[in-house]
């Protein structure tokens, strides 16, 4: 693989500035990483949501409550910058890179459910904090904005590595769902299918906290944690900007991470969309990766592109089945804007510096933005599935879908202005 490409991404330029070992070791827990919170956090929702539905109506209730009770957990990754003052930041990483790998490693052995939950939601909390701290010690925010933004990007295709690499894991059935496995896979295999994971998760658990030991380990990092904010924070401004990670999340595996479901709405071929949203997952990458963040930080560039996204969902949720693979096409194109909005929302997080620390900052927009997806998790469920509880929410789900992509964009959008408030306080300075 080339070191460099054309555009403004080197993976030299950031392997120079590197002082421990080998860059892909790095890379290599970046992604599996991820793929393991990806993998848990597909899980873990649905356990949480499925747990208040049998609580209320008296089903297991105990078992069930426990569940609910994980939740609890959450409390970790908003402590993070507490966490880091009182043990230090790079022992916080660490501890929450082994975690992570091994709770997964757990996770692969198919105890009961609510074993399983719990597991999950270790991971999913291990990672918010794993994600914040390995941010905040890798200097994101540098002096030298080439270097900044490449370390940005190559975090970002790290990230959308673990979503291709998930997709391809859920092709062949390796999914903790039946409901979501390919339509030629036989039902009856899948549980055999899930124990042969277990012969690529060990070597995966054991490379990363291998990798972590013998080389992140001893890492020199060389950056203050603590940094103060060159204007006024605005709470309510940046509650916003967490919901739209919540969103983000909320619409992926709601919707889009999930082949048959877009088949569902479009009554088109699952093979034919599987194949599709691999593309547009492969094409954000290639645009974000070539063309310059700042491209994507204008206002009308990034009106052009939402709008387009806007319209394009609305004809998915409520004109899919009449124009078919009109409505397929338009919302894989639109696939493609939605993982830019990521892209764009995440990398502004990760440089923006208000009056928190940024560890705290970054674990907050997981974090947060996790509480608001189970919050439209649950709503959406109330209108689809469970609709008989309460009629009246009956046939409102692709209601609750579009307004999860409304505030995905205005959360972009004042994730922009920010950004753009902050350059223009340093050139005035």
């Amino acid at each position: 693989m080339s070191k460099t490409s054309i555009c403004n991404f080197s993976i030299s330029e950031i392997e120079k500035h590197i002082q421990a070992g080998p860059l892909y070791t790095i890379f290599f827990n970046l992604v599996v990483l991820s793929l393991f919170f990806i993998q848990a956090l597909r899980a873990y929702i649905p356990s949480v949501y499925v747990a208040m539905f049998h609580v209320v109506f008296g089903n297991n209730v105990i078992e069930n409550l426990l569940i609910i009770i994980t939740l609890i957990i959450f409390i970790f990754p908003l402590l993070t910058n507490t966490l880091c003052k009182s043990f230090g930041t790079k022992k916080v990483l660490l501890l929450s890179i082994y975690i992570t790998a091994i709770t997964r490693l757990l996770v692969a052995f198919h105890f009961p459910n609510i074993m399983q939950a719990i597991f999950c939601g270790i991971i999913v909390a291990s990672y918010s904090i794993f994600i914040s701290t390995f941010l905040t010690l890798w200097n994101i925010q540098e002096k030298d904005k080439l270097k900044s933004e490449n370390k940005v990007k190559f975090v970002i295709l790290a990230i959308f590595l673990a979503f291709l690499l998930d997709y391809s894991i859920r092709t062949v059935g390796f999914s903790q769902d039946v409901s979501l496995l390919p339509p030629a896979l036989i039902a009856e295999f899948w549980y055999i299918t899930q124990y042969f994971w277990l012969l690529i998760q060990v070597p995966l658990t054991s490379l990363s906290v291998y990798f972590t030991n013998k080389y992140l380990s001893p890492f020199n990092f060389k950056v203050t944690v603590k940094e103060k904010g060159t204007y006024k924070s605005r709470s309510t401004i940046y509650s916003l900007i967490y919901a739209g990670m919540g969103m983000f999340w909320f619409l992926l595996f709601n919707i889009f991470l999930y082949s048959n479901i877009i088949g569902h709405y479009t009554r088109t071929d699952y093979y034919i969309s599987n194949i599709m949203s691999i593309i547009s997952i492969m094409g954000a990458l290639c645009i974000i990766i070539c063309l310059k963040k700042k491209l994507f930080s204008k206002i009308e560039v990034f009106l052009i592109l939402n709008l387009f996204m806007l319209t394009s969902l609305f004809f998915f949720l409520f004109l899919g089945e009449i124009l078919s693979y009109i409505s397929l096409v338009l919302v894989h194109f639109s696939l493609i804007v939605f993982y830019i909005d990521f892209y764009v929302l995440f990398s502004h997080m990760m440089t923006i510096s208000f009056k928190w620390e940024r560890a705290k900052t970054i674990s907050n927009l997981f974090t947060i933005g996790i509480l608001f997806y189970i919050l439209f998790s649950v709503l959406h469920i109330f209108t689809t599935d469970w609709a008989y509880v309460i009629p009246i929410f009956k046939g409102y789900g692709s209601f609750i879908v579009f307004i999860a992509g409304i505030i995905l964009m205005v959360s972009v959008f004042l994730s922009i202005k920010i950004s753009q408030n902050k350059e223009g306080i340093k050139q005035d300075e």
